[in-house]
């Protein structure tokens, strides 16, 4: 069983031993950086515990295996934002509540896994409270998120905990290899500035243009704290497009500032990666302390952005901030 899964192998290996001791826990929180495989896990351990070889569990050919991963078993549902919608709403989590006590169709579970649980609402998120608190025997919850200090720590506590480390350079770019889908070049680069999301470097592999325009807003960034005012309102305008758009970029930046902090401490970058020309700008303009702040400030961007506000008028204070902290 896991054997799709690339890298994570402390988590799997205990995941396997809780199916075969019979141990398996009522709640899970997989936590982690976008793309680095937190919902594919979830589906193979559903796999893992429903499918119908049980010499091979998880096998991946049986019609349960097949049906969810095409999401379309009964027994595992799987619920997120719906399209064009930022948040999961409370009547999505009601829906699923209300076929809480309906027994396995098949099995002898039924798993509820919720994507991108951070963006449940307030509201959502005290619904779900409750069945987390009385859990019937046979449901299984698994929440999957990028930002589980969003989660209610009611609901955190009554989850068992496993956070996805970023997968080093060496495993993505043998993965990808292997494949033989793209340049050596190409690959290498997206595995670079992947920051360690398998999900993320298929994602720069398939989208060129996104590495020039991070690129492009790094530079502005670094004009931003030479000084140049007129960069804070031309970023917040073109990134203040959606809540969507925000949150991606703020994780881009956020990741940089922290390859920045690596340096400035005398550390080695992550994923045993070479410093690029960009690198070496911001590492020669930053002191570490303001650094740390720019980090800080960035989390709490991040934090705002959570709620119903004005993303340019965010983005402008978030880069007025970051200017006032370079200058001193």
């Amino acid at each position: 069983m896991f054997e799709t899964i690339q890298g994570h192998q402390t988590i799997t290996k205990h995941l396997a031993n809780e199916i075969d001791s019979q141990q398996v826990s009522h709640a899970y929180l997989f936590s982690g950086i976008d793309g680095i495989g937190k919902k594919k896990t979830a589906r193979e351990f559903a796999k893992a515990l429903l499918c119908q070889d049980r010499e091979s569990p998880g096998c991946g050919h049986c019609s349960v295996c097949l049906q969810i991963e095409h999401e379309n078993y009964p027994d595992v549902k799987i619920i997120g934002p719906k399209a064009g919608v930022d948040s999961i709403k409370i009547s999505q989590v009601r829906e699923m509540i209300s076929e809480l006590a309906i027994k396995p169709y098949s099995g002898d579970w039924r798993i509820n896994i919720i994507d991108g649980a951070e963006k449940m609402t307030p509201e959502a998120q005290n619904s779900l409270l409750k069945s987390l608190e009385e859990p019937l025997s046979y449901n299984i919850f698994i929440l999957v998120t990028s930002h589980p200090q969003s989660i209610l720590p009611t609901i955190r506590s009554r989850c068992q905990s496993y956070h996805f480390q970023p997968l080093s350079m060496v495993e993505m770019e043998a993965a990808f290899f292997e494949q033989g889908e793209f340049e050596k070049q190409a690959v290498t680069e997206a595995v670079r500035a992947a920051g360690g999301s398998p999900g993320m470097a298929l994602y720069l592999l398939n989208n060129g243009e996104i590495q020039k325009e991070r690129t492009h807003y790094l530079r502005e960034l670094y004009s931003l704290l030479k000084g140049d005012e007129i960069k804070i309102f031309t970023l917040a305008e073109v990134l203040s497009k959606d809540k969507a758009t925000s949150q991606e970029m703020l994780e881009f930046f956020i990741h940089w500032f922290y390859e920045v902090n690596l340096l400035l401490e005398g550390h080695p970058l992550p994923q045993q990666g070479e410093p690029n020309p960009a690198h070496r700008a911001y590492h020669q303009l930053l002191e570490n302390e303001k650094n740390q702040a720019i980090i800080k400030t960035l989390f709490e961007m991040m934090a705002t952005i959570q709620y119903n506000v004005n993303l340019r008028l965010q983005w402008e204070k978030c880069f007025i901030k970051i200017m006032k902290i370079q200058k001193g």
